[in-house]
């Protein structure tokens, strides 16, 4: 309970408890205006607390002591730590001598001794007995009194006029009492007029100190040039007005932000202020009025006078929206942070709970953005377009602006609105832009004024006259405009609207038609022009080359080039198109290919001599020739595309018009190496013949530096990749000649060391053909013609036995690659070894080749170890004959002694020959398997096999020798003094079926 005490009324000696607790305290603080309120307002008395002395005196002896106000709170029940957070109002008369009194009472309800007593059965043991006679005691009492728990004492001049707020240690009533405890008090001084109107009104007021406000703003902008210079703080002066105005006023710190913003606003309709400093504000109002509204709501007409300043601050906002690009333009960034925070006051306006409660019925403040967005866009775009009829093509100025502005926008616009408020600038205004281009690019061809679409065009590669690229410059606009669409964070779908340039390419597929319809005409005539006047480009740093084949390589590259800029984006006219390009560079290229290669066979440079058609006169022609051809393939191969397949038959046609070329090439450096020919041919047969003390790095020496110099001289004079084909060809000439040498000339006439030393020498020239990396490559060198020759000289270096061995050992390996039965049949057998015995079982034959006149054959098998240095102890065994059949059924068991060592050789395999059996005449051969010993039971495990059961038969297909010149056989016949090879020889052939 508080109040004003005034002055000369002494402090209460004895504070006594209110006459009952619920003529004050029920009521709370439900409202100031309350009747029981207005009663205690009227008066104007405050009656001191009682206390007990000694119990002489009684209630009624003490007088009423004067108040202005009594108030009381609300009873806070069951705590120790009570807050009410409740305010109260006090008039003052003398500030020097009043002083504000409160009491704190524990709340007592009031029970009768019956209440009391009655509860006698709920008492449990001694404790509680006691305090069930304290209980009947207290219910005795005389009356209801509440207990005093401390009081204080503030004199009203300890206030000062900024408040005063804190804790206050409770006092109390005598010496005799304890008291202890604080509580905390906010308290400041106003002042109110009495209008006759409720004092909690203070419309007035709120709007007098924004008029205060207002002027105060005004002085300090007169001071800054442009006004959203200045950073929104005001003088001391005007700070310290503001404030006493404030606290005269009685205005809440939420009605001094709402003044300071509407303040703001309208000063913000006259001069722009800076954004920052509105969005602190805005969000300053923001925090009071989720904070304070419940508790200090605001009159009907001071909302009425909030929500106008908002909504003309929307409305003047948005119309800032619609000219963004003026008035805050791209480039100049103090603009963009005053639109960056522009649209977070509008961001924070649509959430902020004060717009909402005080203008409900006002559209989404995001949206009136869009819209505003919109409406500028296009208003904006067709003055653009009106501006832009000045220009000699209006509609490329048009898009080229266009598509600036969109540049602009991604890169600083976009950002801001996004982050900001959630809106996609970009997609907006690129859909804007759209429409309005596509309706005018509609416009124009329905009109006829969209060049390339009504009437004919020359195309870029137009010599005869000045050419009319309108069309395509209007294409490209249009497409780099189409482009930005990637940009877009939702591209339409049905059953929306779709892009107004969405199909734009459609508009121009005349003029692309005729612009390679006369591509392919002026491209022939450019270049039949160049070769007429072909002039050879020489210089220190360049290859020899003609300047018909820049011409040329030029005008591949403008062709594909401009194809690619045009980036055609429908696929099947593309692929169509695509063809038709393909087409025309490759008619090119054969026509250019021709004339080249006509002029080496016509005029003083001839490709041969006419009349003996001998060597070529010029090798300096050769090579300008050859150069040319590469460039134009290189022009050529640049239109496989990288991010694509051409159309099939575009792709072959390329292909094929490269392979011309590149075999064009290829017989032009034929004839510039064939001189090369008879001295390579003579430093080969020097190296073969050397003396044997000569070793091969020092024979060899000559055939290098030969090679050495011509290769030196065409590295200079050929173009990188005619320089290998080159290479290739000097190599592949080198092997022919080492060819010839090592198999020329009887086994008896060659020096002891010749086939070692041609093959070392055949490495020497590879390693010098290679280049450490720099020349050719592995995969080139080793050709099919370097391995034939390295294996014969690796057969001419080996022996016979292993010649021999070899020769199986491959015949073997056929065998094993053959799939499934020959035409010859197959043989069925078992093998196995076991304690030093080989034992093979022939079981039967399917399908033998008949080889008697009678459809038949009398089939037996001969069973032969090889080889037969190893196993020469062991004879030839044969099965017996069975007549007339193409089905033998041997089953007949071989022994043969053996050790596993002499099994797992290498090459010991068991030879299986199926023979026809002749009486009169020579057995004939009827085809041939093979078995290697080391895959066999009991060589290739360690089990111990004594028979033939649970052995797998394995099925061998029969073979017969189809090579008559394998390089094994060749080399054998050469060796007509050993004994070994001539007989080997004679039994090969025998071994011809039939």
């Amino acid at each position: 309970m508080l109040g004003i005490q005034p002055s000369g009324t002494p402090p209460p000696p004895s504070p006594q408890p209110p006459m009952t607790p619920r003529t004050l305290s029920d009521t709370g603080m439900d409202s100031l205006d309350s009747p029981e309120h207005g009663k205690l307002r009227k008066h104007h008395s405050f009656r001191l607390s009682f206390k007990r002395k000694d119990g002489r005196q009684q209630r009624d002896s003490v007088g009423p002591v004067p108040a202005k106000f009594i108030r009381a709170t609300s009873v806070k029940p069951h705590t120790l730590c009570p807050k009410w957070n409740e305010k109260f109002k006090f008039d003052i008369d003398d500030i020097h001598s009043d002083q504000l009194h409160l009491d704190i009472w524990d709340h007592d309800d009031e029970s009768s001794v019956l209440d009391a007593v009655s509860r006698l059965n709920e008492v449990r043991g001694v404790r509680g007995l006691g305090r069930f006679f304290k209980q009947v005691c207290q219910s005795a009492r005389q009356g209801s009194q509440d207990d005093f728990l401390g009081c204080i004492n503030i004199p009203v001049c300890d206030i000062p006029s900024t408040g005063l707020e804190g804790w206050f240690k409770l006092e109390a009533r005598s010496s005799r009492s304890s008291v202890q405890g604080r509580i905390r008090l906010k308290m400041w001084l106003s002042t109110r007029e009495d209008r006759g109107t409720s004092e909690e009104d203070n419309t007035l007021e709120v709007k007098k100190f924004e008029r205060l406000q207002t002027i105060f703003m005004m002085h300090e902008l007169n001071v800054y040039e442009p006004a959203w210079k200045w950073n929104g703080e005001l003088a001391g002066p005007s700070l310290t007005i503001l404030h006493q105005m404030a606290v005269q006023s009685d205005l809440s710190d939420l009605q001094i932000s709402l003044a300071k913003l509407v303040a703001i606003i309208r000063i913000n309709r006259k001069k722009p202020l800076d954004t920052k400093f509105v969005h602190r504000q805005l969000i300053e109002v923001d925090k009071l009025w989720i904070n304070n509204y419940n508790n200090e709501p605001l009159t009907r007409e001071l909302e009425q006078w909030l929500a106008d300043s908002l909504n003309g601050f929307v409305e003047r906002s948005l119309c800032q929206m619609r000219r963004h690009r003026e008035i805050f333009p791209a480039l100049h960034p103090p603009s963009l942070v005053r639109l960056e925070y522009l649209l977070r006051c509008l961001g924070l306006l649509g959430s902020m709970r004060a717009f909402r409660q005080v203008s409900p019925f006002s559209k989404g403040v995001r949206g009136e953005i869009v819209g505003a967005l919109r409406k500028g866009s296009i208003t904006w775009s067709q003055a653009q377009l009106r501006e832009s009829q000045r220009s000699p093509n209006p509609l490329v100025h048009y898009t080229t602006i266009l598509i600036a502005d969109l540049q602009l926008g991604i890169t600083y616009y976009h950002g801001l609105f996004d982050s900001t408020n959630g809106i996609q600038y970009f997609s907006i205004v690129y859909k804007q832009f759209d429409s309005l281009l596509g309706e005018e690019v509609t416009n124009r061809i329905e009109c006829g004024q969209l060049p390339g679409t009504i009437v004919n065009h020359w195309t870029i590669l137009d010599h005869d006259r000045e050419p009319d690229t309108a069309p395509f410059e209007i294409y490209f606009a249009l497409q780099e405009f189409h482009n930005m669409k990637s940009h877009l964070s939702v591209t339409p779908q049905p059953p929306e609207k779709p892009l107004g340039l969405q199909n734009f390419h459609e508009w121009f597929e005349p003029a692309v038609q005729r612009w390679i319809s006369v591509s392919k005409t002026k491209a022939i005539q450019r270049i039949k022009a160049a070769v007429s006047v072909d002039q050879v480009c020489e210089g220190e740093r360049i290859v020899r080359h003609s300047t018909s084949s820049i011409d040329t390589a030029s005008c591949f590259y403008q062709i594909r080039e401009f194809w690619k800029n045009l980036a055609w984006p429908d696929h099947s006219s593309g692929a169509h198109y695509e063809t038709l390009i393909i087409d025309l560079v490759c008619t090119t290229a054969n026509v250019y290919s021709d004339l080249i290669h006509q002029g080496l066979a016509e005029g003083g440079t001839g490709y041969y001599d006419k009349q003996t058609q001998q060597q070529p006169r010029s090798t300096d022609e050769l090579c300008v020739t050859v150069n040319n051809l590469e460039y134009v393939r290189r022009g050529l191969a640049e239109f496989h595309p990288e991010t694509h397949q051409l159309p099939e038959n575009a792709e072959t046609l390329l292909d094929n018009t490269i392979g011309q070329l590149e075999a064009k090439a290829d017989r032009v450096l034929t004839k510039l190496t064939a001189s090369m020919q008879g001295p390579l041919q003579k430093s080969v047969f020097h190296l073969a013949w050397s003396p044997d003390s000569l070793p091969a790095n020092q024979a060899v020496m000559p055939l290098l530096e030969y090679l050495d110099s011509h290769l030196a001289t065409l590295n200079v004079t050929l173009l990188s990749q005619n320089f290998y084909r080159a290479m290739t060809l000097i190599w592949n000439s080198v092997l022919t000649e080492f060819a010839k040498q090592m198999d020329a000339g009887g086994e008896g006439e060659k020096p002891t060391n010749f086939h070692d030393r041609m093959y070392g020498a055949l490495q020497l020239l590879g390693e010098f053909f290679n280049a450490e990396g720099l020349g050719l490559p592995p995969e080139i060198l080793h050709s099919d013609t370097f391995w034939r020759v390295e294996q014969r000289l690796q057969y001419h270096k080996t022996d016979t036995d292993h010649l021999i061995d070899l020769f199986y050992m491959q015949r073997l390996q056929e065998q094993l690659n053959t799939i499934g039965q020959t035409s010859l049949g197959s043989l069925s057998v078992k093998a196995y070894l076991n304690h030093d015995s080989l034992c093979v079982e022939i079981l039967h034959a399917k399908d033998v080749i008949p080889l008697d006149p009678n459809g038949f054959s009398d089939p037996f098998v001969i069973i032969e170890l090889l080889p037969r240095r190893v196993f020469s102890h062991c004879s030839e065994q044969q099965t017996n004959v069975h007549k007339k059949t193409l089905n033998p059924v041997f089953d007949e068991c071989f022994e043969f002694s053996v050790t596993q060592e002499q099994c797992q050789v290498e090459a010991a395999m068991i030879v299986f020959t199926v023979m026809d059996h002749d009486v009169l005449t020579a057995n004939d051969f009827a085809g041939e398997a093979f078995l290697a010993l080391n895959n066999i039971p009991g060589v290739a495990t360690n089990f111990n096999i004594d028979n033939f059961n649970g052995l797998a038969q394995i099925d061998l297909p029969l073979l017969e020798m189809k090579d008559k010149n394998h390089p094994i056989l060749q080399i054998l016949e050469g060796r007509v003094t050993d004994k070994n090879a001539m007989d080997f020889l004679r039994k090969q052939k025998a071994r011809v079926v039939g």
